[in-house]
């Protein structure tokens, strides 16, 4: 099974991104693993995405970023057909209330065993949560982005997206350990 796995680089004025990190570890651990680092970047973002998927041909796509605040980790059920950034990207755009892909659907959910990885998650002791709401910046853009193109194909490819905590809530190799866990569960699942 081809997978990908995705993260983002540091945004914000902070110079780490705990989905890096734990991308970082999950690749030595792991390292027939297909991963890509994207800036966080409007327009490179998904750019670099569509490269990826042309010379991957994954079977899964696992997109991971980092949620500040949070306390869990956050499983992403819903992606939307929005950009409204509360702070400008790297290359200081700020886009305000526009769709990600004009004409497209609303929303799209995920399509990664979230249930089975919820319940993996929580039997290892990690603190895992639903969230609907990845927010309007370039978490919800790539999942938006990630589905839409994985969508069309004849057999549809599973993909989804996770929220990790700051390193400092959840460190590197804790999270590291989860992701990997998430890997075992979406290549044991009928999808595999």
């Amino acid at each position: 099974m081809k997978l990908l796995v995705t993260a983002f680089g540091p945004f914000g004025g902070r110079t780490r991104n705990a989905s890096s990190l734990a991308l970082a570890e999950l690749k030595r651990r792991l390292p027939w693993l297909n991963t890509r680092i994207f800036p966080v970047d409007v327009v490179i973002a998904p750019r670099r995405l569509d490269q990826a998927l042309r010379q991957v041909k994954p079977d899964a796509v696992i997109l991971i970023g980092e949620a500040g605040g949070s306390k869990t980790i956050r499983l992403e059920t819903t992606a939307w057909n929005e950009l409204d950034f509360r702070i400008p990207d790297i290359a200081g755009r700020q886009p305000q209330g526009q769709p990600i892909l004009p004409g497209e659907p609303h929303f799209l959910r995920s399509t990664l065993p979230l249930e089975r990885i919820h319940e993996r998650l929580i039997q290892t002791g990690h603190a895992v949560s639903y969230s609907d709401d990845p927010g309007r910046y370039l978490c919800n853009q790539i999942l938006y982005h990630t589905l839409r193109r994985t969508g069309r194909h004849q057999t549809p490819v599973p993909a989804g997206f996770i929220h990790l905590p700051y390193e400092s809530d959840y460190p590197t190799g804790r999270a590291a350990d989860a992701l990997e866990l998430v890997i075992e569960e979406i290549r044991t699942s009928e999808i595999g």
